[in-house]
Protein backbone atom coordinates (compact mmCIF):
# COMPACT_ATOMS: atom_id res chain seq x y z
CA UNK A 1 0.00 0.00 0.00
CA UNK A 2 2.75 2.44 0.90
CA UNK A 3 4.62 1.56 -2.27
CA UNK A 4 1.59 2.52 -4.45
CA UNK A 5 0.89 5.86 -2.62
CA UNK A 6 4.49 7.10 -2.82
CA UNK A 7 4.56 7.63 -6.61
CA UNK A 8 1.18 9.37 -6.45
CA UNK A 9 2.47 11.78 -3.78
CA UNK A 10 5.53 12.51 -5.87
CA UNK A 11 3.39 13.20 -8.91
CA UNK A 12 1.15 15.57 -6.92
CA UNK A 13 4.17 17.46 -5.58
CA UNK A 14 5.62 17.68 -9.08
CA UNK A 15 2.38 19.06 -10.54
CA UNK A 16 2.01 21.67 -7.76
CA UNK A 17 5.62 22.75 -8.20
CA UNK A 18 5.18 23.09 -11.95
CA UNK A 19 2.04 25.16 -11.49
CA UNK A 20 3.80 27.52 -9.10
CA UNK A 21 6.72 27.83 -11.51
CA UNK A 22 4.35 28.68 -14.35
CA UNK A 23 2.58 31.35 -12.31
CA UNK A 24 5.87 32.94 -11.28
CA UNK A 25 7.13 32.81 -14.88
CA UNK A 26 3.95 34.46 -16.17
CA UNK A 27 4.08 37.11 -13.44
CA UNK A 28 7.72 37.80 -14.13
CA UNK A 29 7.20 38.14 -17.88
CA UNK A 30 4.00 40.21 -17.61
CA UNK A 31 4.63 43.85 -18.73
CA UNK A 32 4.85 46.28 -15.80
CA UNK A 33 1.99 48.82 -15.59
CA UNK A 34 2.86 52.12 -17.31
CA UNK A 35 3.82 54.92 -14.92
CA UNK A 36 1.48 57.91 -14.71
CA UNK A 37 1.98 60.40 -17.54
CA UNK A 38 4.75 62.86 -16.78
CA UNK A 39 6.54 60.60 -14.28
CA UNK A 40 9.29 58.01 -14.41
CA UNK A 41 9.01 54.43 -13.13
CA UNK A 42 11.04 53.77 -9.99
CA UNK A 43 13.46 51.52 -11.82
CA UNK A 44 14.22 54.15 -14.45
CA UNK A 45 16.50 57.16 -14.28
CA UNK A 46 16.20 60.56 -15.90
CA UNK A 47 19.17 59.70 -18.11
CA UNK A 48 17.83 57.20 -20.66
CA UNK A 49 20.14 55.56 -23.13
CA UNK A 50 19.28 56.39 -26.71
CA UNK A 51 16.78 59.15 -25.80
CA UNK A 52 17.28 62.91 -26.19
CA UNK A 53 17.45 65.29 -23.27
CA UNK A 54 14.29 67.37 -22.67
CA UNK A 55 14.41 70.55 -24.71
CA UNK A 56 15.15 73.77 -22.86
CA UNK A 57 12.72 76.67 -23.44
CA UNK A 58 13.53 78.38 -26.69
CA UNK A 59 13.95 82.09 -27.19
CA UNK A 60 10.93 83.80 -28.77
CA UNK A 61 10.97 83.63 -32.54
CA UNK A 62 10.23 86.94 -34.24
CA UNK A 63 8.87 87.19 -37.75
CA UNK A 64 10.26 90.71 -38.13
CA UNK A 65 12.08 91.63 -34.95
CA UNK A 66 13.23 95.12 -34.00
CA UNK A 67 14.95 96.50 -30.90
CA UNK A 68 12.50 98.41 -28.70
CA UNK A 69 13.78 102.03 -28.58
CA UNK A 70 12.65 102.49 -24.98
CA UNK A 71 13.55 99.09 -23.53
CA UNK A 72 16.38 97.74 -25.67
CA UNK A 73 14.65 94.36 -26.04
CA UNK A 74 13.54 92.58 -29.18
CA UNK A 75 9.86 92.97 -30.12
CA UNK A 76 7.83 92.44 -33.27
CA UNK A 77 8.09 95.40 -35.63
CA UNK A 78 4.32 95.24 -36.15
CA UNK A 79 3.80 95.85 -32.37
CA UNK A 80 5.90 99.03 -32.35
CA UNK A 81 4.01 102.33 -32.18
CA UNK A 82 5.02 105.01 -34.71
CA UNK A 83 5.86 107.27 -31.77
CA UNK A 84 5.90 106.88 -27.98
CA UNK A 85 2.94 107.59 -25.72
CA UNK A 86 3.49 109.50 -22.44
CA UNK A 87 0.71 109.24 -19.84
CA UNK A 88 0.52 111.31 -16.66
CA UNK A 89 -0.40 109.06 -13.74
CA UNK A 90 -1.79 109.93 -10.34
CA UNK A 91 0.23 108.86 -7.29
CA UNK A 92 -2.05 110.09 -4.52
CA UNK A 93 -2.63 107.31 -1.95
CA UNK A 94 -6.26 107.14 -3.14
CA UNK A 95 -5.01 106.35 -6.67
CA UNK A 96 -2.91 103.34 -5.70
CA UNK A 97 -2.27 100.83 -7.10
CA UNK A 98 -2.06 102.27 -10.59
CA UNK A 99 -2.80 100.34 -13.76
CA UNK A 100 -0.27 100.04 -16.58
CA UNK A 101 3.03 100.74 -14.83
CA UNK A 102 4.02 97.10 -15.23
CA UNK A 103 4.03 97.52 -19.01
CA UNK A 104 5.69 100.96 -19.25
CA UNK A 105 9.23 100.86 -20.64
CA UNK A 106 10.34 104.12 -18.97
CA UNK A 107 8.75 105.83 -15.96
CA UNK A 108 9.58 109.25 -14.48
CA UNK A 109 8.70 110.18 -10.90
CA UNK A 110 8.91 113.87 -10.00
CA UNK A 111 7.55 116.06 -7.20
CA UNK A 112 4.49 118.24 -7.75
CA UNK A 113 2.86 120.74 -5.39
CA UNK A 114 1.79 119.67 -1.92
CA UNK A 115 4.81 117.38 -1.49
CA UNK A 116 3.22 114.73 -3.67
CA UNK A 117 4.88 112.90 -6.53
CA UNK A 118 3.46 112.07 -9.92
CA UNK A 119 4.42 109.59 -12.63
CA UNK A 120 4.84 109.92 -16.35
CA UNK A 121 4.82 106.48 -17.99
CA UNK A 122 6.15 105.95 -21.51
CA UNK A 123 4.89 103.20 -23.80
CA UNK A 124 5.95 102.26 -27.31
CA UNK A 125 4.12 98.95 -27.72
CA UNK A 126 1.31 96.99 -26.11
CA UNK A 127 -2.42 96.51 -26.63
CA UNK A 128 -5.57 96.20 -24.51
CA UNK A 129 -3.67 97.57 -21.52
CA UNK A 130 -5.63 99.61 -18.97
CA UNK A 131 -3.72 102.74 -17.88
CA UNK A 132 -4.63 105.08 -15.02
CA UNK A 133 -5.65 106.95 -13.05
CA UNK A 134 -4.69 109.77 -15.44
CA UNK A 135 -3.74 113.08 -13.80
CA UNK A 136 -2.84 116.64 -14.71
CA UNK A 137 0.11 118.04 -16.64
CA UNK A 138 3.09 120.03 -15.37
CA UNK A 139 5.53 122.01 -17.49
CA UNK A 140 8.62 120.01 -16.47
CA UNK A 141 6.93 116.76 -17.45
CA UNK A 142 6.34 118.32 -20.85
CA UNK A 143 10.12 118.84 -21.02
CA UNK A 144 10.53 115.09 -20.62
CA UNK A 145 7.73 114.17 -23.05
CA UNK A 146 9.27 116.40 -25.73
CA UNK A 147 12.55 114.50 -25.47
CA UNK A 148 10.83 111.46 -26.98
CA UNK A 149 8.50 113.43 -29.29
CA UNK A 150 5.73 111.58 -27.48
CA UNK A 151 1.98 111.88 -27.70
CA UNK A 152 1.06 113.37 -24.30
CA UNK A 153 -2.00 112.28 -22.28
CA UNK A 154 -3.21 114.16 -19.22
CA UNK A 155 -6.30 115.33 -17.31
CA UNK A 156 -6.02 119.10 -16.99
CA UNK A 157 -2.86 120.87 -15.92
CA UNK A 158 -1.18 123.87 -14.36
CA UNK A 159 -1.48 127.29 -16.09
CA UNK A 160 2.14 126.97 -17.28
CA UNK A 161 1.46 123.51 -18.69
CA UNK A 162 -1.63 124.76 -20.55
CA UNK A 163 0.45 127.52 -22.07
CA UNK A 164 3.27 125.13 -23.04
CA UNK A 165 0.93 122.66 -24.73
CA UNK A 166 -0.57 125.39 -26.91
CA UNK A 167 2.59 127.41 -27.59
CA UNK A 168 4.90 124.43 -28.23
CA UNK A 169 2.23 122.56 -30.21
CA UNK A 170 2.44 119.44 -28.05
CA UNK A 171 0.40 116.53 -29.53
CA UNK A 172 -1.88 115.87 -26.57
CA UNK A 173 -5.16 114.40 -25.41
CA UNK A 174 -6.70 116.21 -22.45
CA UNK A 175 -9.28 114.22 -20.50
CA UNK A 176 -10.98 117.48 -19.45
CA UNK A 177 -12.00 118.00 -23.08
CA UNK A 178 -12.27 114.42 -24.36
CA UNK A 179 -14.49 111.65 -23.09
CA UNK A 180 -15.28 108.12 -24.19
CA UNK A 181 -14.02 106.03 -25.81
CA UNK A 182 -10.52 107.42 -25.10
CA UNK A 183 -11.18 108.36 -21.45
CA UNK A 184 -13.73 107.20 -18.91
CA UNK A 185 -14.24 107.19 -15.15
CA UNK A 186 -14.05 103.98 -13.16
CA UNK A 187 -16.71 103.55 -10.46
CA UNK A 188 -14.47 101.81 -7.93
CA UNK A 189 -12.59 105.06 -7.21
CA UNK A 190 -13.66 108.58 -6.30
CA UNK A 191 -13.02 111.69 -8.38
CA UNK A 192 -10.49 112.98 -9.29
CA UNK A 193 -8.61 109.68 -8.93
CA UNK A 194 -10.69 107.64 -11.39
CA UNK A 195 -9.91 108.74 -14.97
CA UNK A 196 -8.64 105.85 -17.11
CA UNK A 197 -7.56 105.16 -20.67
CA UNK A 198 -6.16 102.17 -22.59
CA UNK A 199 -3.22 101.74 -24.96
CA UNK A 200 -5.25 100.40 -27.89
CA UNK A 201 -7.69 103.32 -27.63
CA UNK A 202 -4.80 105.78 -27.52
CA UNK A 203 -3.46 104.39 -30.78
CA UNK A 204 -6.85 104.68 -32.48
CA UNK A 205 -7.14 108.31 -31.33
CA UNK A 206 -3.55 109.13 -32.32
CA UNK A 207 -4.15 107.67 -35.77
CA UNK A 208 -7.36 109.65 -36.13
CA UNK A 209 -5.65 112.92 -35.22
CA UNK A 210 -2.73 112.27 -37.55
CA UNK A 211 -0.27 112.21 -34.65
CA UNK A 212 1.27 108.96 -35.87
CA UNK A 213 2.58 110.58 -39.04
CA UNK A 214 5.54 111.78 -36.94
CA UNK A 215 8.08 109.39 -35.44
CA UNK A 216 9.59 109.29 -31.99
CA UNK A 217 13.13 110.38 -31.09
CA UNK A 218 15.88 108.01 -29.98
CA UNK A 219 16.81 108.93 -26.41
CA UNK A 220 18.46 105.91 -24.78
CA UNK A 221 21.25 103.62 -25.94
CA UNK A 222 21.39 100.00 -24.80
CA UNK A 223 23.91 97.22 -24.38
CA UNK A 224 23.30 94.28 -26.70
CA UNK A 225 23.32 92.01 -23.64
CA UNK A 226 23.03 92.48 -19.91
CA UNK A 227 26.28 93.89 -18.45
CA UNK A 228 27.47 94.70 -14.96
CA UNK A 229 29.05 97.98 -13.91
CA UNK A 230 32.13 98.55 -11.78
CA UNK A 231 30.75 100.41 -8.79
CA UNK A 232 29.72 100.26 -5.17
CA UNK A 233 27.12 97.88 -3.75
CA UNK A 234 23.48 98.88 -4.25
CA UNK A 235 21.21 95.98 -3.32
CA UNK A 236 18.78 98.27 -1.49
CA UNK A 237 17.95 101.79 -2.64
CA UNK A 238 15.91 104.25 -0.58
CA UNK A 239 14.74 107.63 -1.90
CA UNK A 240 13.56 110.22 0.62
CA UNK A 241 10.53 111.70 -1.09
CA UNK A 242 8.01 113.19 1.40
CA UNK A 243 6.58 110.75 3.92
CA UNK A 244 3.60 109.34 1.99
CA UNK A 245 5.69 108.93 -1.15
CA UNK A 246 8.78 107.22 0.18
CA UNK A 247 10.26 104.85 -2.39
CA UNK A 248 12.66 101.93 -2.10
CA UNK A 249 14.00 99.17 -4.33
CA UNK A 250 15.43 95.78 -3.43
CA UNK A 251 17.67 93.87 -5.82
CA UNK A 252 16.60 90.36 -6.76
CA UNK A 253 19.71 88.37 -7.68
CA UNK A 254 17.54 85.56 -9.06
CA UNK A 255 15.74 87.84 -11.54
CA UNK A 256 18.48 90.44 -11.99
CA UNK A 257 16.04 93.32 -11.43
CA UNK A 258 15.05 95.76 -8.70
CA UNK A 259 11.67 95.16 -7.05
CA UNK A 260 9.90 98.41 -6.23
CA UNK A 261 8.31 99.36 -2.89
CA UNK A 262 6.18 102.33 -1.80
CA UNK A 263 6.06 102.92 1.94
CA UNK A 264 7.89 99.60 2.36
CA UNK A 265 5.06 97.68 0.68
CA UNK A 266 5.41 95.97 -2.71
CA UNK A 267 4.38 98.28 -5.54
CA UNK A 268 1.90 96.18 -7.52
CA UNK A 269 -0.25 96.72 -10.59
CA UNK A 270 -3.98 97.29 -10.18
CA UNK A 271 -4.97 94.61 -12.68
CA UNK A 272 -2.19 92.20 -11.76
CA UNK A 273 -1.76 92.33 -8.00
CA UNK A 274 0.58 89.35 -8.09
CA UNK A 275 3.10 91.27 -10.16
CA UNK A 276 5.52 93.60 -8.37
CA UNK A 277 6.65 96.59 -10.39
CA UNK A 278 10.36 96.30 -11.21
CA UNK A 279 13.24 98.04 -12.91
CA UNK A 280 16.38 96.85 -14.65
CA UNK A 281 17.86 100.33 -14.57
CA UNK A 282 17.36 103.09 -12.00
CA UNK A 283 18.57 106.62 -12.68
CA UNK A 284 18.48 109.20 -9.92
CA UNK A 285 18.62 112.67 -11.46
CA UNK A 286 19.29 115.57 -9.11
CA UNK A 287 17.84 118.92 -10.18
CA UNK A 288 17.11 122.32 -8.67
CA UNK A 289 13.51 122.57 -7.39
CA UNK A 290 11.82 125.93 -6.67
CA UNK A 291 8.27 126.69 -5.46
CA UNK A 292 6.84 129.47 -7.65
CA UNK A 293 3.27 130.24 -6.46
CA UNK A 294 0.87 130.12 -3.54
CA UNK A 295 -0.43 126.74 -4.69
CA UNK A 296 3.01 125.24 -4.15
CA UNK A 297 3.64 124.62 -7.85
CA UNK A 298 7.27 124.13 -8.79
CA UNK A 299 9.82 124.95 -11.39
CA UNK A 300 12.39 122.19 -11.82
CA UNK A 301 15.66 122.83 -13.62
CA UNK A 302 15.77 120.03 -16.17
CA UNK A 303 17.62 122.10 -18.78
CA UNK A 304 21.33 122.53 -18.11
CA UNK A 305 23.44 120.00 -16.24
CA UNK A 306 23.69 118.27 -12.92
CA UNK A 307 24.62 115.13 -11.03
CA UNK A 308 23.00 111.80 -10.45
CA UNK A 309 23.40 108.07 -9.85
CA UNK A 310 23.07 105.09 -12.20
CA UNK A 311 22.03 101.77 -10.62
CA UNK A 312 21.88 98.32 -12.21
CA UNK A 313 22.72 94.71 -11.36
CA UNK A 314 23.26 95.41 -7.66
CA UNK A 315 25.82 98.21 -8.19
CA UNK A 316 25.83 101.99 -8.57
CA UNK A 317 28.09 104.67 -10.00
CA UNK A 318 27.94 108.47 -9.79
CA UNK A 319 26.99 110.14 -13.08
CA UNK A 320 26.30 113.54 -14.60
CA UNK A 321 23.50 114.70 -16.89
CA UNK A 322 23.09 117.43 -19.46
CA UNK A 323 20.23 118.80 -21.56
CA UNK A 324 20.79 121.68 -23.95
CA UNK A 325 17.17 122.85 -24.42
CA UNK A 326 13.61 121.84 -23.60
CA UNK A 327 13.18 119.57 -26.63
CA UNK A 328 16.58 117.89 -26.64
CA UNK A 329 17.14 114.50 -24.96
CA UNK A 330 18.83 114.34 -21.56
CA UNK A 331 22.22 112.68 -21.87
CA UNK A 332 23.38 110.62 -18.89
CA UNK A 333 27.16 110.31 -18.65
CA UNK A 334 29.74 108.48 -16.59
CA UNK A 335 32.12 110.79 -14.76
CA UNK A 336 34.70 110.37 -17.54
CA UNK A 337 32.20 111.80 -20.04
CA UNK A 338 31.25 108.53 -21.75
CA UNK A 339 27.51 108.21 -22.39
CA UNK A 340 25.74 105.44 -20.48
CA UNK A 341 24.39 102.41 -22.31
CA UNK A 342 21.47 101.06 -20.33
CA UNK A 343 20.89 97.36 -19.85
CA UNK A 344 17.90 95.97 -21.79
CA UNK A 345 14.80 96.22 -19.62
CA UNK A 346 12.59 98.71 -17.87
CA UNK A 347 14.00 101.99 -16.56
CA UNK A 348 12.77 104.19 -13.72
CA UNK A 349 14.09 107.77 -13.60
CA UNK A 350 13.71 109.34 -10.17
CA UNK A 351 14.07 113.14 -10.30
CA UNK A 352 14.91 114.52 -6.84
CA UNK A 353 15.96 117.88 -5.35
CA UNK A 354 19.72 118.46 -5.27
CA UNK A 355 19.92 117.95 -1.49
CA UNK A 356 17.44 115.06 -1.26
CA UNK A 357 18.54 111.99 0.68
CA UNK A 358 19.30 108.78 -1.21
CA UNK A 359 20.52 105.68 0.65
CA UNK A 360 22.38 102.89 -1.13
CA UNK A 361 23.24 99.66 0.70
Amino acid sequence: MKNREMPIAIIVIFLVSAAITAVVTIAYNKPAPAPPEGTLAESETTERVGEEEPETPKEPVFVDGVICPLGGEMIERSDLYPRPVAVMLDNHPAARPQAGLEQAEVVYEILAEGNITRYMALFVHGADQLVGPVRSARSYYIDKAMEYNAVYLHAGGSPQAWDDIARLKIPSFNAMHIGAPLYWREKHRKEPHNVYTALDRIQVSAEGRGFNKTEGIKVHSFNEEDEGIVGEKAERVSIAYPQKYRVSYEYSKEEGVYLRYVLDKPHVDEKNAGYQVRAKNIIIQRAVHKVVDSEGRREIGLVGSGKGIYITNGRYVPITWEKTDRRSPTRFLYEDGEEINLNPGKTWIQVVPTGSGVTLE
